[in-house]
């Protein structure tokens, strides 16, 4: 099948797929605010997207579903996924298209009790998400046909593209589509840093700015339209982060 870009799911309901196009938060791609002058410093997610993304899934938006043999599975609903990608990533900050082709799948199977061969068919999509500031995240999603209808082909094949985008998100980390149990202590290592060692990864902030040709007054703009605070606010959890997200820029461009 043709290649296709869903926006919230949606698809034509033969299955057949039109001009592939990005889409984010099911909305006309749109630059997130902050994000360019950010990208002036640095590749990478901000801090406290990161927090987000290490911590673990709220359990409140887990649902529950039966399955095959009487057993019930945890999943996320689409809108719920898309819902808390908007709130980690922000509105126009992230987005997700199919990258290949929607592809249907027949597969016999053969009833334990009654020997009856029985055809399930299913279709697959691969979506990539797309994140300003880190690599595109690529799954397979899988939807089986439960009403051989034209209706019940569009469900299966917008259901793939969900399931699809759902595991992409989860490959950002835990905060999305993750295991909802508690995340795991951070070490304390960092909550006691003292002045002087705050002071130091300041200075190695500003020097690596320097060398990309910012002075610390752009540094300084950097920071707060990357984190919301003030480099001098800023804890040493979050400013080792920007010194490894800055010294990976700056290796980049001397590679240049």
């Amino acid at each position: 099948m043709a290649n296709n870009a869903h926006a919230n799911g949606r698809a034509a309901s033969n299955g057949a797929t039109t001009a592939p196009a990005a889409y984010r938060n099911g909305h006309a791609p749109s630059e997130p605010a902050g994000i360019v002058s950010a990208a002036l410093m640095w590749d990478g997610l901000p801090p406290s997207v990161v927090r987000e993304l290490e911590g673990s899934l709220d359990p409140s938006l887990v649902s529950r579903r039966r399955g095959r043999a009487g057993q019930s599975y945890d999943y996320m609903k689409g809108h719920v996924a898309i819902a808390e990608a908007n709130r980690i990533f922000g509105y126009g900050g992230w987005g997700y298209e199919v990258a290949g082709d929607v592809g249907l799948t027949e597969i016999e199977t053969v009833d334990s009790e009654t020997g009856e061969i029985k055809t399930v068919r299913a279709y697959s999509a691969p979506v990539r998400v797309t994140v300003p500031g880190a690599p595109p995240r690529t799954d397979v999603g899988f939807h089986s046909v439960v009403d051989d209808t034209a209706e019940g082909h569009e469900t299966a094949c917008k259901g793939a593209v969900t399931d699809g985008m759902k595991r992409a998100l989860r490959s950002f980390g835990d905060g999305l589509y993750g295991p909802s149990q508690p995340a795991a202590a951070n070490s304390g290592s960092r909550a006691g840093a003292s002045e002087a060692q705050l002071e130091r990864l300041r200075a190695r902030l500003l020097d690596l700015g320097d060398e990309q040709g910012f002075d610390e007054d752009a540094v300084r703009a950097a920071v707060r339209s990357r984190t919301g605070r003030d480099l001098d606010d800023l804890p040493a959890s979050d400013l080792e982060e920007l010194v490894d997200a800055a010294y990976a820029k700056t290796r980049e461009m001397r590679s240049d």
